[in-house]
C-alpha cells in the first residue's frame, strides 16, 4: 500500500470553519470548508443526522443539518504527526498523511461517506485526511463559479492548500442534459486542481432507483434507471477520458450488486439517496480507486474498533462483507484518450484486477469483451480489442465482463489535410484600416484539419482565426496559414503611404531668368510617415521626376511661358516597397 501513497513531508494544516444549516424539507448534512489558521488541526467531515428521506418535490431544494462533531486544536507549532495503524496483513505500519477533498452533493455527503472511506483507510494502516466541501442539489458548474458562495470556498481552497486528491461530483441532471456545463466547470477548476498537487478524479454515482423524466432544450422524457445510469456511466467516461482525470464508477458497482444480491437494499425510500450500506459500497469503491487496492478482507466492518464513529451501525457485518467483494474487482484499460489518423489500426487491452480470494467472482467466467459506441468511426474486435480507425468522429470503446464490471477509452478519428492553398492571389496592397479576407481551399472534403493564421508583423497587419487582415500601418507583412496537419500557405501584405493629397500649383511672382519664363510653386499635404517625396513633371511628352525634396513643398524654376506644365507627388517610405501612388494630376498654363 506505502507505494500507493503520495509522500507529502510535513502535513498540512487545514480546517471547516463553518458548518450551514438550512431548513428546508428533509434535514440532512452540508459542508462549508472554510479554512483556519496553520495551527488549528484539520476537522473532520460531519455525520448525516436523520437519515430517512422521502422523495422529493419536483423542484424542492435538498437540505442538510449538522453533526455534532468536536475537534481539537493542536497547541499553536506543535507537528501533526501519523499513527502507526494494523494493516490487513496484521503488520503495524506508519504512512504518511494523505488528503482528499471531495466536492459534491449529496450523493457525496449521505451518511457521511466521505468517512467511510477515512474508515477503510485507517484499517489498512493509511492516514488520511478528509474535507468535504458539499451542498444539497448543488451542481458543478456552481462550484467553478468563484462568485458563488461554495465556488469562492473551493477555489480559494485550491490555491491555497495542497491536495492529494481531488474528487468531483455532478448532478445527475447536469451529466444527462447539459454535459457541456459540467466540461466546462472541469476546465475551470482541472488547472487549479494540477496547481494543488492533486490527482482529480470524477465520482459516477447511483442512478436513481426508478426512471424519471428529465428537460433540456424545452423537451422533456422518460428515462428508465438503466437509461440514467448508462448515460451517466458514458458521460462520466467521457469527460475523464478527455480531462485525464480517472472515473470512479460506483455506479457501476450498484448496478452489479443489484443483479447479485437483489434482496440487499442499497436505495433509501427516496429511491435516489444510498441507505448507510449503499454508502459503504460507495466508499469501498472509491478507497479501492484511489489507491489501487482492494476492500475486501479491510477490518473496518460494523461493530469494529475502526468503526468508532457508527456509521455502520445500520449494516449488517455480511451485507459490509459482501459489498467488499463487490467494489474488489477492478476493470482497467491501457489506454483513455487517444488521437488517430484515418486508416490506422491498433488494439486496446483491458485487464481484470480482483483478489484471489474474491469468491463472488468465481460465479463467471470473467472475459472480456469490446464494443464500439460509434461503428461510423471506430470497428473494434469483440474478442481481441483490436481496432480499425474507419471513419472520421470520436466513439468510446467499451470493455466489459459478464459480471458486470465495465471501463472505456475515447478513440478520436482524424482525418489530416492532403492538399491546401489560399484562394486570394497576389500581395495585398492596403492602406491604414484597410481589411481583406482571405479565404481557402482544403482537401480532402471530410478533413478535420482546423486552420490557424498567423502574422509575422502585427504592428503592420494583423490577422483573426477566420482569416480577416487588418492594416494597422505602414509597412510590410507576411499572413501565413497553416493546418493541423502542417501545410502551409503564405501571401504577403503591404501597407502602403496613402498618395499626396491636396495638390497645388501656381505660378509665383519672383523673378526667373527672363521675361519669357516664370517660377511655379508645388505644394502638398504632409504625410506623417514619408521619409520624402519625388515631384514628377510633363509637358504632353510623358512624365519625369524632377526632384526630391524632404518638404511638402517644391519650386520649379525658369520654365517657358506660354507651355503647359502637369504634376504629380509620390510620398516615399523607407521600404520603397510601401511607397504611395501617384497624386492626382495638376496643370497650370504660363502666360
Amino acid at each position: 500500500m506505502g507505494n500507493q501513497v503520495k509522500k507529502m513531508g510535513k502535513a498540512l494544516m487545514l480546517v471547516l470553519a463553518m458548518l450551514v444549516c438550512f431548513n428546508i424539507g428533509v434535514m440532512a448534512q452540508e459542508i462549508e470548508a472554510t479554512m483556519a489558521p496553520e495551527n488549528v488541526k484539520e476537522a473532520e467531515t460531519t455525520k448525516v443526522a436523520g437519515e430517512t428521506e422521502t422523495t422529493k418535490p419536483a423542484g424542492e431544494v435538498e437540505t442538510t443539518t449538522k453533526a455534532n462533531e468536536t475537534e481539537t486544536t493542536k497547541p499553536s507549532g506543535e507537528t501533526e504527526t501519523t499513527t502507526p495503524s494494523e494493516n490487513n496483513n496484521g503488520t503495524n505500519t506508519t504512512q504518511p498523511n494523505v488528503r482528499i477533498l471531495f466536492v459534491g452533493n449529496s450523493s457525496t455527503y449521505y451518511n457521511d461517506m466521505p468517512q467511510m472511506v477515512k474508515g477503510l483507510a485507517q484499517a489498512d494502516g493509511v492516514n488520511v485526511t478528509i474535507q468535504a466541501l458539499t451542498a444539497a442539489n448543488y451542481k458543478l458548474y456552481q462550484f467553478a463559479d468563484e462568485k458563488d458562495t461554495y465556488g469562492s470556498q473551493l477555489i480559494s481552497a485550491l490555491k491555497n492548500y495542497k491536495w492529494d486528491y481531488v474528487i468531483l461530483q455532478d448532478h445527475r441532471e447536469m451529466i444527462i442534459t447539459d454535459i457541456a456545463k459540467t466540461q466546462t466547470a472541469i476546465e475551470t477548476l482541472k488547472p487549479l486542481i494540477q496547481s494543488s498537487g492533486a490527482k482529480m478524479l470524477l465520482y459516477d454515482t447511483q442512478a436513481d432507483y426508478i426512471g424519471r423524466s428529465f428537460t433540456a432544450t424545452g423537451y422533456s422524457y422518460y428515462l428508465s434507471h438503466n437509461e440514467i445510469q448508462h448515460y451517466m456511466i458514458k458521460g462520466y467516461y467521457m469527460m475523464g477520458n478527455k480531462y485525464g482525470a480517472q472515473v470512479i464508477s460506483s455506479g457501476v458497482n450498484f448496478e452489479r450488486c443489484l443483479k447479485q444480491f437483489p434482496d440487499i437494499k442499497l436505495y433509501n425510500a427516496d429511491n435516489i439517496h444510498p441507505t448507510p450500506t449503499g454508502s459503504y459500497l460507495a466508499a469501498c469503491t472509491i478507497y479501492g480507486t484511489i489507491f489501487n487496492t482492494t476492500a475486501l478482507e479491510n477490518k473496518y466492518l460494523p461493530e469494529s474498533e475502526y468503526d468508532s464513529n457508527g456509521l455502520l451501525k445500520k449494516v449488517t457485518k455480511e451485507d459490509a462483507l459482501k459489498m467488499q467483494a463487490i467494489a474488489d474487482p477492478r476493470l482497467t484499460i491501457d489506454t483513455s484518450y487517444v488521437e488517430v489518423n484515418k486508416g490506422f489500426n491498433s488494439k486496446v487491452t483491458a485487464i481484470l484486477i480482483a483478489n484471489e480470494n474474491n469468491e463472488i467472482l468465481k460465479d463467471y467466467k470473467n472475459e472480456i469483451q469490446y464494443s464500439s459506441s460509434n461503428d461510423t468511426a471506430i470497428s473494434v474486435n469483440k474478442y481481441t480489442g483490436s481496432y480499425n480507425a474507419i471513419g472520421v468522429g470520436d466513439s468510446m470503446i467499451m470493455a466489459t465482463t459478464d459480471s458486470g464490471l465495465i471501463t472505456m477509452c475515447t478513440i478520436s478519428v482524424k482525418q489530416p489535410s492532403t492538399s491546401f492553398a489560399i484562394n486570394e492571389t497576389g500581395i495585398a496592397k492596403l492602406y491604414k484600416g484597410d481589411t481583406i479576407q482571405y479565404t481557402t481551399k482544403i482537401a480532402p472534403s471530410d478533413t478535420t484539419d482546423t486552420v490557424k493564421w498567423t502574422s509575422n508583423n502585427t504592428s503592420v497587419a494583423t490577422v483573426s482565426d477566420t482569416g480577416l487582415v487588418t492594416a494597422k500601418k505602414v509597412g510590410t507583412a507576411k499572413i501565413t496559414a497553416t493546418t493541423t496537419s502542417g501545410i502551409k500557405a503564405v501571401r504577403y501584405i503591404r501597407v502602403k503611404l496613402i498618395k499626396p493629397k491636396n495638390v497645388k500649383v501656381k505660378k509665383l511672382s519672383t523673378k526667373a531668368k527672363g521675361i519669357r519664363y516664370a517660377n511655379i510653386r508645388i505644394t502638398w499635404n504632409k504625410n506623417t510617415n514619408a521619409v520624402k517625396y519625388y515631384v514628377y513633371r510633363s509637358s504632353g511628352s510623358g512624365y519625369k521626376r524632377i526632384a526630391t525634396t524632404k518638404k511638402p513643398k517644391y519650386t520649379d524654376k525658369n520654365k517657358k511661358k506660354g507651355v503647359k506644365y502637369y504634376y504629380k507627388v509620390r510620398a516615399v517610405y523607407s521600404n520603397s516597397k510601401c511607397n504611395s501612388y501617384l497624386s492626382e494630376t495638376k496643370s497650370i498654363s504660363l502666360k
